[in-house]
């Protein structure tokens, strides 16, 4: 059964909370903790959407000597991330928005360099074959979507993308990495001291993620409570105090579970059972599988409702062996070896190219 199924907090990407909703957390004693309840959303106050992209038909975000990039090959890009993002700061406050902008501007960086470099390989008549391509697409889902692939059609479906349009942009993905290759000094074979040394820097990456599992424990507050006075506002700054409470030790999880926790597992004080990652969203399971054992998260948010988590212990899949991996990880020393000069090689791309970036 999956956590969606049982009650668990999956992150929705549309998920959002009304503008007014803040913190108005005081000390709290050992006795119960009680939301404030002195700013409520009226019911005129609708929800706004703040992570769904706007869907303007053929809006440009920078061109390359002419040749556009599209809001939604940034938006596409950016949704993922953005995601992840509100689910770690519910409030939406200075850095999530400072953490957002950040990320655009890589991405943009990005797409910028892809047009440069997609312009050399065309000058040489270069073909991508489909196999290719059906290929990278398949590692994106895995990678990104824990090998959802519901997931990731859903997520272009939210963008404004098609599959033809991904896979186009796939194309684009891949004419780039072999313009890179192409530059970096592929002769001169590394060492085995330099294999080795690329091969404990990077070989995480090459993990199967499915099989990561975790161990927790829950506290999930709905998004509305049972009392017709619970809003979406109290019932958050309900999640916000207790987080607190148990951060500031006035209370230990298992006690915040019992008395507070509306799923399934909270008369066990919301113990879990170790869970596998691919059955949690891919957001949830990015912040869960980046947080250290003992660390509490949260509120988190979605849809639902609101969820605290205190990761116990992970389960990680084990990288694969150096010799299952042997001809990635040659590439990936070789490519290092060469990157100084290949961003020499860019810059010098970029200074003769009309670049402008209007978002």
């Amino acid at each position: 059964m999956t956590l969606a199924a049982q009650g668990q907090s999956v992150v929705d990407p549309g998920a959002t909370l009304p503008r007014s909703v803040q913190l108005r957390g005081g000390e709290s004693g050992g006795g119960t903790v009680r939301p404030d309840e002195s700013r409520r959303v009226s019911p005129d106050e609708a929800p706004v959407s703040r992570l769904r992209p706007q869907r303007i038909v053929n809006r440009i975000a920078a061109t390359v000597n002419g040749r556009p990039i599209t809001a939604n090959e940034v938006s596409v890009r950016l949704m993922p991330i953005g995601a992840q993002l509100a689910a770690q700061y519910p409030k939406q406050g200075p850095e999530f928005y400072k953490q957002l902008a950040l990320a655009k501007k890589n991405i943009i960086e990005d797409l910028v360099e892809r047009e440069l470099l997609r312009n050399e390989f065309e000058g040489m008549g270069g073909v991508i074959r489909d196999s290719l391509i059906d290929q990278e697409i398949n590692r994106t889902i895995l990678t990104t979507f824990n090998g959802d692939r519901d997931a990731f059609l859903k997520n272009l479906s939210m963008s404004g993308m098609t599959i033809r349009s991904f896979r186009e942009m796939t194309k684009n993905q891949l004419q780039v990495q072999i313009m890179r290759a192409s530059k970096y000094d592929q002769e001169i074979p590394p060492t085995p001291e330099e294999l080795r040394k690329e091969y404990e820097a990077t070989k995480e990456q090459y993990r199967d993620l499915t099989k990561d599992k975790v161990k927790f424990k829950k506290i999930f507050i709905p998004m509305l409570g049972n009392d017709s006075a619970s809003t979406p506002e109290v019932q958050f700054n309900l999640a916000d105090l207790i987080a607190n409470e148990i951060r500031a030790k006035k209370a230990t999880f298992p006690e915040m579970a019992t008395r507070y926790s509306k799923d399934m597992y909270a008369e066990k004080g919301g113990d879990w059972p170790i869970t596998e990652r691919s059955t949690l969203s891919p957001e949830f399971a990015a912040i869960i599988f980046g947080a250290q054992p003992g660390e509490i998260i949260g509120p988190l948010v979605d849809a639902t409702g609101f969820t605290i988590v205190m990761v116990e212990k992970k389960e990680l899949a084990p990288p694969p062996p150096l010799s299952a991996i042997k001809e990635q990880i040659d590439m990936m020393a070789r490519n290092k070896r060469s990157n100084e000069r290949y961003k020499k090689w860019v810059d010098r791309l970029r200074k003769k190219a009309i670049v402008k970036v209007y978002i």
